[in-house]
């Protein structure tokens, strides 16, 4: 039997005439959808794109996108009703207006092949950008609030401004959770007189970017945002590669400058901190450019740099009033193996540190060769159509209301230990009990328009968990690769484990060998209420501010997220939601919603890389790293649910010590902490973790933003003037619950950033913590 990846070499370097993307057949719905003939997947071509370069195809476009009362106009806040697939052939496609994207949108083009949208000489000077990923209005205000803009991509294009005179830019991104650029290339003007820019973002919550590359350009991105992860972005010739405009938190992982005036410029007063691993800059004038003086004792402006090196760099660090801080060599190669400006909390603090030589932990367990282990989502790209199997043609309706348990597990065993990938069409795949994906299989997903939604008496009960989406057993041995799918319940599901992965891998020493990297998931998200079809929107789970420890049992909805068990190993993970909904996505005013589910993501596992992930509004906390091992973290997000402590922490579930549940009541009214009994009298205590590490081994996070922003859904409580009062604690390290001696283990976190929390417990002896 052929293995799993295994692909005749002849087949897999074939030149296919098209992407698959292209030639499948596309039997995708949207089954909330009230128009029964609603498309999904949609070519621009069919719209009368000619993509010769010379035709404006700009009104073709727009309609690709817009077509079928999509939502993106005026009186839209959000949809899920309404998912799109926009595709662009191999072509060069002129435009002499923007492109205006809409709500739940992926445009992705051939990237055997790449199209290139080209801005005419004609484009309007004021238009903010040839892509415009949420526009303004009249107003001033943006078409969709930035930190609701979910489930939207942007996949191999080549964006060129080189015709416009002046100012341009190629992509206008404000953005949140869910979000994906990936594969994109941008051809900027660097003639005298223009401001070009490749992408501009100023608002959000992110969010994932990844494998750009940026020639020329005034600037090559300039980035402001809450948070965000990106790595394997290059920058040619750019005078500077970014401007980081703001931010709380911000990871930036193999990045490369060549011949730039300046690599990254964060000296802006409103950027908290930035981590940067792995990246080189050859020919450049001056690398970095900061905002922090030295000697200042705030959080704001720390850096962190973890294996970079600058090669004919004159000026490594420059501060804001352009005086060198650390210098290079013009003329050779200089390596920070570890560098900080910031506060360090080890075991007290805050203890000023400005310099090089910063000692990491570095597990090499984590990486492949000298750099952390990263790997792009694949796209399959070198592979025929013949190779994908459609579920909604293997007898699965994705209708949201049949069940296709039985028929997903008829074809994901089919599927299994062969060279075939499963395509999961557009649809709702309603299961009413657990998918079990076996080892070696490949599952991708039609444009996050792929939800699987477990619903029904088998995940009802919470003393019974059960998971939605199994993925290997214990014991199981192989790999998986997975993309593009949401994993969702409907209705009363207090037993439903979302996602349960269990699946050991071939360990990380072999990862370099054909065939043995580690298991993949990429853009896999949760999502609990808070959309069309889930019996979890406003009509049935308002909020109850005024009453005191209201629950409606039947917006219980949740056991547990994600579990990434003891018996996992080598899973990457990149770009991962786990959402219980705040409001009702369909809703024009985003109304808030009570829904509940008691766990966020546990790991127990080893060797786990989680890539720019978040975890939002779970009861008890949002990770939880127990006797894990070999965990590296980048740019975490959390929020503490909005209704607490109303009701307070566990309620409405029941605390289960087998998987180490925190104990609210030891440890808000019977544990006498010296350290935190005052904060626990002030601020409230029984609330949900942000991060809670317990008795794990060689966690290294770069960069977490720990977010707690309401009381009872009031946000006074965070507010400078308030204290940052929402919560007494959010991120606590330790051995055991109870004992915190016990156990040898090592936690690293750098550039933490939190709202509405000033505590961070950790035992002292066990763990170092730095900032």
């Amino acid at each position: 039997m052929k293995g799993v990846f295994a692909l005749l070499l002849a087949a897999a370097s074939a030149a296919w005439a098209t992407f698959w993307m292209e030639d499948i057949a596309h039997r995708g719905i949207a089954p909330f959808n009230p128009d029964r003939s609603y498309t999904v997947f949609r070519n621009v071509r069919d719209f009368g794109a000619k993509g010769d370069g010379s035709t404006d195809d700009t009104t073709a476009i727009n309609a690709a996108i817009s077509s079928g009362e999509r939502c993106g106009g005026y009186a839209c806040a959000g949809s899920t009703t309404t998912p799109a697939v926009v595709y662009f052939p191999p072509g060069t496609y002129l435009i002499t207006a923007p492109i205006v994207n809409f709500y739940y949108t992926q445009i992705i083009g051939d990237p055997n092949d790449m199209p290139t949208i080209m801005g005419s000489p004609s484009f309007p000077v004021n238009a903010i950008a040839l892509l415009d990923g949420d526009r303004y209005l009249s107003n001033g205000k943006l078409n969709f609030q930035a930190t609701n803009v979910f489930f939207r991509q942007i996949r191999n294009l080549i964006f060129d401004t080189r015709n416009i005179r002046g100012n341009a830019t190629a992509i206008h991104w404000p953005s949140s959770q869910a979000t994906l650029i990936q594969n994109c290339a941008f051809r900027l003007s660097s003639r005298e007189g223009d401001i070009h820019t490749g992408i501009f973002m100023e608002e959000g919550s992110g969010g994932m970017i990844t494998d750009l590359v940026f020639h020329g350009g005034k600037y090559g991105a300039r980035f402001g945002n809450q948070q965000y992860t990106m790595r394997n972005l290059t920058f040619y010739g750019s005078d500077t590669g970014i401007e980081q405009i703001w931010n709380w938190g911000w990871t930036y992982k193999s990045l490369r400058f060549f011949g730039c005036n300046v690599g990254i410029n964060m000296s802006s007063w409103d950027v908290g901190s930035v981590t940067l691993l792995d990246s080189s800059f050859v020919n450049v004038t001056t690398a970095l450019v900061t905002g922090r003086n030295p000697g200042i004792d705030t959080g704001i402006g720390s850096l962190v740099v973890q294996n970079v090196e600058y090669r004919n760099v004159p000026t490594v660090l420059k501060g804001r009033d352009g005086q060198p801080l650390l210098l290079g060599d013009p003329n050779g190669t200089v390596r920070d193996g570890g560098y900080a400006r910031g506060n360090v909390y080890a075991p007290k603090g805050p203890r000023l540190l400005e310099g090089r030589n910063f000692i990491f932990s570095q597990p090499s367990t984590l990486k492949l060769g000298n750099r952390y282990y990263e790997r792009s989502k694949p796209q399959y790209e070198h592979y025929p159509v013949t190779v994908f199997v459609s579920a909604r043609e293997h007898q699965a309706v994705g209708d949201g209301v049949a069940d296709d348990t039985g028929a997903l597990n008829t074809l994901f065993r089919a599927a299994s230990n062969t060279s075939q990938i499963v395509f999961l069409d557009a649809g709702y795949y309603k299961v009413t009990d657990t998918l079990y994906i076996p080892p070696d299989t490949r599952i991708v997903g039609e444009g996050l328009a792929a939800v699987i939604m477990g619903a029904g008496k088998n995940f009802a009960d919470e003393s019974h968990p059960r998971p939605v989406v199994q993925v290997g057993r214990p014991g199981d041995v192989g790999r998986v690769e997975m993309s593009d799918i949401i994993v969702s319940t409907q209705g009363a599901t207090a037993g439903a484990i979302m996602i349960q992965y269990n699946l050991n891998t071939a360990a990380a020493e072999n990862m370099c060998a054909p065939g043995r990297p580690p298991s993949g998931l990429w853009d896999v998200h949760t999502r609990v209420g808070g959309f069309a079809g889930s019996q979890l929107q406003a009509a049935e789970c308002p909020i109850t501010p005024d009453q005191a420890n209201v629950i409606n049992s039947a917006c219980i909805s949740g056991y547990m997220s994600m579990h990434i068990t003891s018996s996992a190993r080598n899973l990457y993970v990149e770009n991962s939601w786990l959402w219980v909904a705040d409001h009702d996505i369909e809703h024009v005013n985003s109304t808030r919603i009570n829904v509940f589910v008691a766990r966020g993501l546990l790991v127990e596992g080893t060797q786990i890389w989680l890539v720019g992930s978040s975890v939002e509004h779970h009861t008890m906390y949002q990770y939880q790293l127990v006797n894990a091992s070999d965990i590296w973290m980048g740019q975490i997000q959390t929020e503490t649910p909005y209704y607490q402590p109303n009701p307070p922490a566990p309620y409405p579930f029941t605390r289960n010590p087998d998987l180490w549940d925190p104990d609210f009541d030891y440890d808000c009214h019977r544990h006498a902490d010296s350290n935190s009994v005052g904060l626990r009298e002030t601020f409230p205590c029984e609330m949900a973790w942000g991060l809670r590490v317990v008795s794990s081994r060689n966690v290294v996070v770069f960069g977490a933003g720990l977010y707690s922003f309401f009381n009872n859904y009031n946000t006074s409580c965070s507010t400078a003037m308030a204290g940052e009062s929402c919560q007494a604690r959010i991120f606590w390290v330790g051995g055991e619950t109870g004992d915190n001696n016990t156990g040898l283990f090592a936690v690293e976190m750098y550039n933490l950033n939190t709202i509405g929390s000033n505590l961070a417990t950790f035992a002292s002896t066990l763990a170092a913590f730095r900032c």
